[in-house]
């Protein structure tokens, strides 16, 4: 710059140069000189920063914006990155696999290699896997040489296939026979084969599990089982999946022994569960266990072999629970045969005292009598809500999601607790086929208008309770505004009032007033729903099949159930009822000013009946608030999850039992302080040791007692020697 500028004084320029130097905007030399800096200057930038030019039509990137963000060399290349032996696709449920198990569809397994060394053990399967080729499952795809080359296996020449197959031990060279190599074949992914299976967003340490692959001939979709949505917040509305194989057989062994979906049921955050069956199973749960349920021989036998078809060893069966005038099983039989026989041998069934889902007001339908002999069943004792399990009979109470359900202290919990993650879910598996197959073919479910008529006693209180609502908001909005007599107020000290807390700056009054109506909807709410629900409904509990759905815990809550029969309730826009317009109205269809519970948001409709228009209205209002709540906190929660894990990913614990950053640093002496992992002390609580009391044999083992007989008996021995 310097020199051209030397050029122009000293009027030594060139014809190219002087043709520069015009199209340069300024009047003087000075103004050109400092145009043309001004432009390398914003040049020099955009080599760091392209958003300087604000230009629409630009095409090159900065160093800032190739680095930064989702798309950057970090994020994109470095940090993630895609990768080969890799398969994604739509998933699909399937109650009939192993809970620890994913079904990978034909077509992918063709494309899913593993590197298998040949060996003297391997070498038939290996030959066969060449001999089938990449074409047909199970096959081969590719042989690497010893020394590195890769050979692709023809799939339309048998006779080359053959040649392959046959020098799978034949050292390629002297060299390669020195040095111990060997070939190593491609071969399909097979069942049984470990691959990690993730769903995004990965949120927490469950969102990418290890399972056994089983391969679905006929399949175009990922399998999963109903156990592991909770994991991954997984449902089927076409939900996809990654599903990645490790290439090597210590990537294979940490799968087995780290991340395999037996050793993810609790969730680190506090020890939770997070694996167990739902909806459909939970029902089946319930009808199947509740008193009254029972089966001839040939009908228990089969209902123990859907649930055990994988199990290869002798079963054992219990006897009959009415010998007369026929031969009779029990259902709580059927669940108690698959506990019995799928704890290792050797081990003690579990014992589990609790209660069910499905509270005891439910099952009584009188009060309880007096004995002759004196006393009475009180509370839930011996009632269905009471499940009592000794030494894996199932005595008293039914299966439902307390049990078998992803809850803490559950029958599936205490399993896991007492023999460890393959056998917890092994009983899940069983179970859930036990269900499926009951559902089938003894029971059946579903939902129906009559499970949500209420009857015409209940419905005329209903109406009543609404006919009082304009009363008593009218009374309501009185007492908030502070007007005389608020039981037969002045119309006009009313209206003025009302006007004068509106237009008021402060807002102190209209959330009086809020709080004064919201009291009011609350009790008609809850007597219009202590009316119409349970007593009030036409078909009672169990027969009524929404309500089994609720009570159990399958799906649904009772506020779905009272929206549908009883009513709506208050709609609330952040905390506040429906907010008032310059004219005094809620919506152009009430009056100024209007007093009604009604003209404020409450919804006396159900959707048994309908809604009108301007609960309609106010219902989407409230629905669309919901959306834009999501929404919002996704991205912002997203972030600051991303915030928080980039800058703790460092911290780990070490074999010194402190807490090291990366660099070595010291952040806690023992971890949380005190050294306790939770997912190993969900028994050790102060209110939950009777359970390990309850099951000391079974958590007992003989060879630890040996162990720790040892050191005791080392530590007395120098106790005597100092003595």
């Amino acid at each position: 710059m310097r020199l051209v500028m030397k050029k122009i004084v000293n009027m030594e320029l060139n014809a190219s140069e002087e043709e520069r130097v015009s199209k340069c905007q300024g009047k003087t030399l000075n103004e050109k000189y400092s145009y043309a800096y001004q432009q390398l200057q914003r040049h020099v930038t955009e080599i760091f920063d392209s958003d300087v030019n604000k230009d629409k039509n630009k095409t090159s990137k900065g160093i800032k914006q190739i680095l930064e963000k989702k798309e950057g060399l970090f994020r994109m290349n470095m940090m993630g990155k895609r990768v080969n032996y890799a398969a994604r696709s739509v998933i699909s449920p399937d109650p009939y696999i192993m809970v620890d198990e994913i079904g990978i569809p034909l077509v992918f397994a063709k494309k899913l290699t593993f590197p298998e060394p040949v060996t003297y053990q391997n070498v038939e399967n290996l030959r066969r896997a060449v001999m089938n080729g990449p074409d047909i499952h199970p096959g081969a795809s590719v042989i690497e040489m010893e020394d590195g080359t890769k050979r692709k296996i023809p799939p339309d020449m048998p006779e080359r296939r053959q040649a392959l197959a046959n020098m799978l031990l034949t050292p390629q060279n002297s060299t390669a026979k020195k040095r111990g190599n060997v070939k190593i074949v491609h071969r399909h992914i097979k069942n049984g084969d470990y691959v990690l299976l993730n769903r995004q967003p990965t949120l927490h340490r469950p969102s990418m599990m290890a399972c056994k692959a089983r391969i679905l001939p006929g399949e175009k979709t990922l399998r999963l089982h109903y156990s592991n949505c909770k994991s991954y917040n997984a449902d089927f509305d076409g939900d996809e999946m990654n599903c990645h194989l490790p290439q090597s057989y210590l990537g294979q062994a940490e799968c087995f022994g780290l991340a395999d979906v037996n050793h993810q049921y609790l969730v680190p955050k506090d020890g939770t569960p997070l694996g167990g069956i739902i909806q459909d199973h939970i029902i089946a749960g319930v009808l199947l266990t509740e008193r009254g349920r029972f089966f001839p021989k040939d009908q228990y036998h089969q209902l123990i072999f859907s649930a055990m078809a994988f199990f290869r060893k002798r079963i054992k069966l219990l006897p009959p629970a009415i010998l007369k005038p026929q031969r009779l099983w029990s259902g709580k039989q059927v669940v108690s045969t698959i506990i019995i026989n799928l704890i290792p041998k050797g081990k003690i069934p579990p014992t589990v005292e609790g209660k069910a889902k499905v509270s005891q007001k439910n099952w009584k339908t009188k009060p309880s009598q007096e004995w002759s002999a004196g006393g009475a069943i009180t509370g839930e004792s011996m009632s269905e809500s009471e499940v009592i399990i000794r030494h894996g009979e199932l005595l008293c109470g039914v299966i439902d999601k307390a049990q078998v359900g992803p809850t803490p202290y559950s029958l599936i919990h205490m399993c896991f607790e007492l023999y460890g993650g393959e056998v917890s879910n092994t009983i899940l598996t069983a179970l859930a086929r036990l269900f499926t197959h009951y559902l089938q073919y003894y029971s059946g479910f579903s939902l129906g208008i009559e499970d949500i008529y209420v009857n015409e006693k209940a419905n005329k209180k209903r109406r009543h309770i609404l006919r009082t609502a304009k009363k008593k908001g009218l009374i309501a909005t009185a007492k908030a505004i502070d007007v005389d007599n608020p039981e037969n107020p002045d119309p006009e000290e009313l209206l003025t009032k009302y006007k004068d807390v509106h237009c008021c700056r402060d807002d102190f009054g209209l959330k009086m007033l809020d709080m004064e109506m919201k009291n009011v909807t609350g009790t008609l709410n809850n007597e219009i729903n202590k009316v119409c629900t349970l007593k009030g409904l036409r078909k009672k509990f169990p027969y009524n099949n929404l309500q089994l759905m609720v009570e159990s815990g399958a799906k649904g809550s009772t506020v779905n159930a009272m929206q549908i029969s009883c009513l709506l309730g208050q709609i609330e826009l952040e905390g506040r009822r429906m907010p008032l317009m310059l004219n005094g109205s809620t919506l152009p269809s009430f009056r100024s000013y209007d007093t009604s519970p009604q003209a404020g948001g409450f919804v006396g409709g159900r959707f048994l009946t309908g809604i009108n228009p301007q609960e309609y209205f106010f219902h989407s209002m409230a629905g669309r608030e919901g959306i834009i709540d999501t929404a919002v906190k996704t991205s912002r929660s997203g972030y600051l999850q991303r915030c928080l894990i980039k800058h703790l990913e460092g911290i780990t614990v070490q074999y010194d039992h402190t807490v090291r950053d990366s660099d070595g640093t010291v952040i806690q002496f023992l971890y949380g302080e005190d050294g306790m992992d939770p997912l190993k002390m969900q028994l050790l609580k102060e209110n939950r040791l009777h359970l390990l009391g309850m099951n000391y044999e079974a958590a007992m083992s003989e060879k630890n007692v040996h162990v720790l007989k040892q050191m005791v008996d080392v530590d007395l021995n120098k106790e005597k020697k100092k003595d």
